[in-house]
């Protein structure tokens, strides 16, 4: 990592609502709390704070409330254990957790791609996994200060799917005044919403040839996360790995544009999402 990349700057946050009704201090007044994770390079501090948890009694002496962080599709990733918050007589909790960004490694977790914050008591057979799940919250990109050089990653968003395509991921403000899409020849600088705070690029190729660049926003399977319902031409979604066309399920709403012209165009036939009332995903 180079001394730029070492102060690029990244902070998400994540709004935790109740799971699990057993560990209300108070049954009138719902459990919550907030989290933050900042990174710095090759820094990062966790804040969590939670309010009217019960606290844990004598007969709960080997139990505590644990944070845990972990990736969308649990099936095929390690969760991440982060630490502990303590919960006061007054069912108030507050955690400053230090850790390396490095540790996500091998996990599966890359927070670029989201992921999910919760709060649980160790109620689990073994340390490495969490317990009774009694606060979550999904975290989303709250702040990004990268360095001053625009940096592009070179990502397989969707492993063996979607062949003869290459693809990068890159943060939108490094790159708000250089990509411009135009549609019905009319110059718009518009990306669509902002998902989780990355994009991609690609390019499909035919033979050795680049056919059409592309550009994906994070979104899952639903209307709701179809930039302006498909009006721009995000009419193409592909799912990440593991996932299917399934309402809420994650991966990427599409545009393409002809490089020669500049123009939004419709390869294949559009893809109609469900409507959000339908989908199995909040």
């Amino acid at each position: 990592m180079n001394r730029l990349m070492d102060r690029e700057y990244h902070r998400y946050t994540a709004v935790l609502r109740e799971d699990n009704p057993n560990y209300a201090k108070t049954p009138a007044k719902r459990p919550g709390g907030k989290a933050t994770i900042e990174i710095t390079g090759k820094s990062g501090i966790l804040k969590c704070s939670v309010r009217n948890l019960r606290p844990l009694n004598a007969s709960d002496i080997k139990k505590e409330y644990e944070i845990w962080v972990r990736a969308e599709e649990t099936k095929k990733n390690i969760p991440v254990y982060a630490g502990i918050i303590e919960i006061n007589n007054k069912g108030v909790g507050e955690s400053l957790i230090s850790f390396e960004p490095d540790r996500l490694q091998g996990s599966g977790l890359n927070l670029g791609f989201g992921g999910i914050l919760e709060v649980c008591v160790n109620t689990a057979p073994k340390d490495d996994l969490p317990g009774d799940r009694v606060l979550v919250g999904e975290l989303e990109l709250e702040e990004a200060d990268l360095s001053e050089e625009p940096k592009m990653e070179k990502v397989s968003p969707f492993g063996t799917g979607l062949p003869y395509h290459h693809w990068w991921k890159f943060y939108p403000g490094n790159f708000q005044n250089m990509v411009v899409f135009s549609q019905n020849n009319q110059n718009s600088g518009s990306y669509g919403p902002v998902f989780r705070g990355h994009q991609l690029i690609g390019l499909q190729y035919a033979q050795d040839a680049v056919k059409y660049l592309v550009h994906g926003v994070p979104g899952r399977f639903c209307l709701r996360d179809q930039p302006c319902e498909g009006a721009t031409g995000y009419v193409y979604w592909h799912p990440l790995p593991g996932q299917q066309y399934k309402p809420g399920d994650y991966g990427y709403w599409l545009i393409y544009i002809d490089p020669a012209t500049g123009e939004v165009v419709f390869p294949d036939k559009a893809i109609k999402p469900p409507d959000c009332l339908s989908c199995e995903k909040e």
